[in-house]
Order: C-alpha cells, then sequence, then structure tokens
C-alpha cells in the first residue's frame, strides 16, 4: 500500500546542499532512521554487526530538467567493508519507511536465504536504487528478481519496485577495489538522470575526472520500469551483516546537470624566460544553462606577468579575471555556447625544471557530467644558451628635438651564457605603440627595429665577435626607449623579452 506525501509539501528548489558536517541539517525535511546520525558526517552504520540505517529526503524535486546527485562517501574499518550503501529515488508524490536490510541494502525487499520468504519490504514507490555493495548480494535473488548472483566489489542497478513487487535487476558493472575508502582519498559518486536516462561516475583525487561505471542506461525503457514521474525523492541507506563497516556520506548536492567538457593544451618544453601560453576551450553540451559557471586553475609561482583572455561564442559571456590567487574566471554559458580563454605567463630566467598548470570548469548551482572537466599541462623547462634579465637605471622626460619628446627609460639588459661561450646573440622585446629606441642615442649595438619597423618588437644583435657573453662573467647591454608620456611608459615593464644565440650574420 503506497503512502502518500502531504499535499501541502512544496518542491525544493536546486541545488540542494547539504555537507552533514553539523549536528542538525540544512533541511528540516531530512529522516534519520535506524542507526543513521550525523557525528561530522551522515553515518549510515557504525562498524558494528546487524545495523541498518537510512536517511531519507522527504520533499519533493523536479525531475522535468533532469537531476544531478553528487556526493562524497567513506566507507572504513570491518572485516570485510560490508554490506555496502545505496543511494535511490522514489515518486516524489510518495513517501516511505526504510528498504530491505543485509542483501536489500535498504532499498529492495530482502528474502531470507533458508526459505526465500520476504522478511523486509523494500521502500514504497521506488523508481531506481543504485548499491554500491562491496559483499555482493544486491545482485542476488535475495534482493529481487534477474539478478547474475552475488558479485562481490559491484555497483548496482534495480528498477521499480513497492514494498514486497518489483525492484528487478537492470543492470550492473564490478569495480576493481569495490567501495572502500578514507576522506583523505576524496571518493566521489556522481549519478545523473536526464530524460529518464541513468549515468553514474565514480572519482577520487587520483582520478579526478573520475569512471563511467553506468553509462546512459535507458531506465524509462527498462523491464518493470513505471513511467517516470514528475518529482523525485532522495534517501542513502547502508546496512551491515557479519560483515562490517562505518558508511558515511557528506557533501551532498542536488542540481541541474550541466555537459561542460573542458579541454586543453599547452607547450610541453619551453625554455627558461620564454613567455609562453595556455589554451583551454570550455561549452556547454546542455541540456541546461549554466549562468554562474567558472573556471579555476592553479598557476606555478615560477610563471610571472599573467594575462588571461576570453573569447565567448554563441551568447557565451566572459567575466572579469582573477590570476592573484591562482587563476579565477567566470562565464556565463547558456546551452550551446563555449568560450576558449587563453593564459599567457613568462618564465623566470634562471628557472630550470618541470612546472604544472591545472584547470577544471563547474558552477555553484549546476553540476558538471562532463567526461572531462578538469586539464593538466606538465612543461618541462631548460636554460636557453643565453639567458637575461632587466633593470630599470632612470627615468626622464625629453623635450629635444621636436620629433623625440616624450619619457626616457633607461634600462641594462643583463645577459648571461648558461654553458658556453655566445658570441652572436639577438635581443628582442615587445614596443608598445608610439614606443622606439631613443634616437639621440648612438648604440654600439646593431638595431634590426627600433618599435617603429611594424612588428610590434624591438629587436637588436651583438655588433661582433668584441661583444661575446662569456659562462659566469655575463655581458650588460644599455638600452634606451622613448614613450609617449610617462603614463603611457607606465612600470616600464619589458614583455616578451628574449634573448637568442643567432648563427654568424
Amino acid at each position: 500500500m503506497s503512502q502518500a506525501a502531504p499535499a501541502s509539501r512544496q518542491e525544493a528548489q536546486f541545488p540542494i546542499v547539504e555537507s552533514f558536517l553539523d549536528e542538525t541539517p540544512t533541511s528540516p525535511h531530512w529522516k534519520l532512521l535506524g542507526t543513521a546520525k550525523l557525528n561530522g558526517s551522515l553515518e549510515l552504520t557504525a562498524d558494528a554487526q546487524f545495523q541498518s540505517g537510512t536517511a531519507f529526503l522527504d520533499q519533493p524535486f523536479s525531475s522535468s530538467l533532469g537531476v544531478t546527485i553528487d556526493f562524497d562517501y567513506a566507507v572504513e574499518g570491518g572485516n570485510n567493508a560490508g554490506d555496502g550503501f545505496s543511494f535511490y529515488l522514489i515518486d516524489g508524490a510518495q513517501t516511505t519507511g526504510p528498504g530491505g536490510h543485509g542483501a536489500g541494502l535498504g532499498y529492495s525487499y530482502t528474502k531470507r536465504e533458508t526459505d526465500g520468504q520476504i522478511v523486509a519490504s523494500g521502500v514504497t514507490a521506488g523508481f531506481v536504487g543504485i548499491g554500491f555493495d562491496n559483499v555482493g548480494n544486491f545482485s542476488t535473488h535475495h534482493a529481487g528478481p534477474d539478478g547474475p548472483g552475488k558479485r562481490a566489489n559491484s555497483v548496482g542497478v534495480r528498477g521499480s519496485g513497492s514494498q514486497s513487487e518489483g525492484f528487478r535487476w537492470l543492470t550492473g558493472v564490478q569495480v576493481p577495489g569495490g567501495f572502500r575508502a578514507s576522506w583523505e582519498e576524496g571518493a566521489h559518486i556522481q549519478a545523473t538522470v536526464i530524460n529518464g536516462r541513468l549515468t553514474v561516475r565514480h572519482s577520487d583525487k587520483a582520478n579526478p575526472n573520475g569512471t563511467l561505471v553506468i553509462d546512459d542506461y535507458d531506465l524509462t525503457g527498462a523491464p518493470g520500469q513505471v513511467e517516470m514521474p514528475a518529482t523525485f525523492k532522495l534517501g542513502f541507506a547502508a546496512g551491515t551483516g557479519s560483515a562490517t563497516a562505518a558508511h558515511r556520506i557528506r557533501n551532498l548536492t542536488v542540481a541541474l546537470p550541466v555537459n561542460i567538457p573542458l579541454e586543453m593544451d599547452g607547450p610541453r618544453t619551453a625554455k627558461s624566460g620564454d613567455r609562453i601560453t595556455y589554451s583551454i576551450g570550455v561549452q556547454n553540451l546542455g541540456p541546461n544553462d549554466a549562468p554562474d559557471a567558472f573556471m579555476e586553475g592553479t598557476v606555478p609561482a615560477q610563471l610571472s606577468d599573467l594575462e588571461v583572455s576570453c573569447q565567448g561564442e554563441n551568447g557565451a559571456v566572459c567575466g572579469k579575471a582573477s590570476v592573484r590567487q591562482g587563476l579565477h574566471l567566470p562565464i556565463d554559458l547558456p546551452n550551446g555556447s563555449k568560450a576558449t580563454i587563453n593564459l599567457t605567463g613568462t618564465i623566470e630566467p634562471e628557472f630550470e625544471g618541470r612546472f604544472t598548470v591545472t584547470t577544471l570548469v563547474k558552477s555553484p548551482t549546476r553540476s558538471n557530467v562532463a567526461e572531462q572537466y578538469s586539464g593538466t599541462v606538465s612543461t618541462d623547462v631548460e636554460l636557453p644558451p643565453v639567458s637575461i634579465d632587466y633593470e630599470i637605471i632612470g627615468q626622464w622626460p625629453q623635450a629635444w628635438p621636436e620629433d623625440a619628446k616624450g619619457w626616457v627609460i633607461s634600462y641594462d639588459l643583463k645577459l648571461a651564457a648558461n654553458e658556453q661561450r655566445v658570441v652572436w646573440w639577438e635581443i628582442s622585446f615587445d614596443a608598445p605603440p608610439g614606443t622606439r629606441l631613443n634616437p639621440n642615442e648612438n648604440p654600439w649595438y646593431v638595431v634590426i627595429d627600433d618599435g617603429t619597423g611594424g612588428s610590434g618588437s624591438v629587436i637588436i644583435r651583438s655588433p661582433g665577435e668584441g661583444h661575446a657573453i662569456e659562462p659566469g662573467v655575463g655581458l650588460t647591454v644599455r638600452v634606451q626607449l622613448l614613450y609617449p608620456s610617462q603614463d603611457e611608459a607606465g612600470d616600464g615593464a619589458l614583455r616578451n623579452l628574449r634573448a637568442i644565440e643567432i648563427p654568424q650574420p
């Protein structure tokens, strides 16, 4: 007999967020049954024999735009990490008590081994139950019809059922190592139902993008399934028998799904002093808009003078980027839109080794269900034949001659040979618009481009063997730049400063 929910109960609004870190849940609609309790997490069972705990959110939420459920878990202790835990969805128009203990994992019914009699009923108006089964009995006939038999270390899906009827086995797969984890490992489950199709992803800190364990399974077309209800309610459950473990849940988020994959590319090798760029592409493949998406990333200390550019397409709008404490860039990503982000920085002149840049895209009100939502590029950096750094040694206004008025900054460009003598060298750096080498100077070096040649760069070269760079000694080249004004000179930083060894001209 079904149990109708109170008609006055309003639907929960997405996102539904519960950390379970406090003594009281955020929503007053949670029901903690059996051994379930809050003690720094949602503990469904302690590490003790013959326990059964259920946490049920007795408030409906819409299924019409899809739903994604994300949560962290820990399963620790025990003599065999048993039995396991489950997550389930029921018809949001109904309410329920706990499902069957033991093999039923708190969702389906439980039959006695000796005579096959049902000794514990399943939930009321269940639509789907996903069992994370370390012992392996959720896939047996003790938990419902059609199972393949005992399969330890597996995730299994049982379908529609109510109390003593239904709960057919739908699909499942064994997972190497099963579902045993501590909080430190960052074990995480993401379950998504879009248009009646189920996807389940299992991830942890070692595999942040996760592994698909159930891939786009059609719940509505499976045998014995009822029509997908307009609203859902959710529950967690776990049980122990002679096999024991503590089963705990944290950081639950129930939200609209969005499929926002991320692709990242960048240099695998570079020279110290190089200015390099990492390119990141994100797109929203739906089914929902993501107005508050953002990209964040870690940027190594060896990259300085950082610049971020973002180009949106098909309605994507890039916000203002910050690189103060890593990369943070808000992006409004409507369904069908995409954005391309470039992160550019200069490698420290004396750095040699490897550094890594990582990025990921997420949303505080949506759940990203993409297979690849983070990216990592490691760059191996070696010293070039010649390194360069600079120092500003003075600056002043210049009023003569008439065609050379402006603001002068004098630089010492410091060259160093890293391994062997460098006879022929070339220096280049970006010249801001209207900026050039000071025409009042008579340089001893060869000027290839004084900044007015249209390349956007100043390029100078060694005049001959008399200005070689000796290892351990170095060479200083003094240059003066004429800026249009002091304001346009700014802090005088030289962008994309490079020195290279060249063949004899």
